[in-house]
């Protein structure tokens, strides 16, 4: 513990009335040592909890997420040379078939996000519609590709958030090691 010397002088620089920018950092010294030569301080209280309880969320979301991740996981693990054209555009059309009922779903929830998935939806609809045969499945793999990670994109915060109160959505699949 300081002597009371040093807490006089402490005090005597806390009450001076001029204010040059040293008394300031005196100031702050005499506060710190306040703080030093009192009791601990308590410990931070608790964080909030930001979890939702899964009663947060209907039946309805729960399903249309989980439906909505599995199509989405099935792409990652698509072999587009073994299902050929149709069974690429299947798995797109579970996809936007998916995405579509996620957002009727989440409709009270969405606010921005609705608009941006929807945008989502048509542009992987406008893709699907574009796959005639092996060879535009071949030539439109970037666009494929690109109009899956828009929807995914859009979905992912609702998917997420949703995801923390219904045990029922499965995890992300990555894609597999070549």
């Amino acid at each position: 513990m300081p002597g009371s010397t040093g807490i006089n002088e402490t005090d005597r620089l806390c009450r001076t009335s001029t204010r040059p920018p040293w008394v300031v950092a005196a100031a702050l010294a005499c506060l710190v040592l306040a703080g030093c030569a009192g009791e601990p301080p308590p410990p931070p209280p608790p964080p909030p909890s930001v979890a939702p309880t899964p009663a947060t969320y209907s039946a309805e979301i729960c399903s249309a997420a989980a439906d909505f991740q599995t199509a989405a996981n099935a792409i990652v693990t698509l072999d587009a040379t073994a299902v050929g054209v149709d069974g690429v555009k299947k798995a797109l059309q579970d996809l936007q078939t998916a995405a579509s009922n996620l957002r009727t779903a989440a409709q009270e929830q969405l606010g921005p996000q609705g608009a941006e998935l929807e945008r989502a939806i048509a542009s992987l609809r406008g893709t699907i519609a574009g796959l005639t045969s092996q060879d535009s499945l071949s030539t439109n793999l970037g666009k494929i590709a690109a109009s899956v990670a828009g929807v995914e994109q859009a979905a992912k915060p609702i998917v997420d958030s949703v995801r923390t109160g219904c045990p029922s959505v499965p995890p992300v699949e990555t894609p597999p090691a070549s």
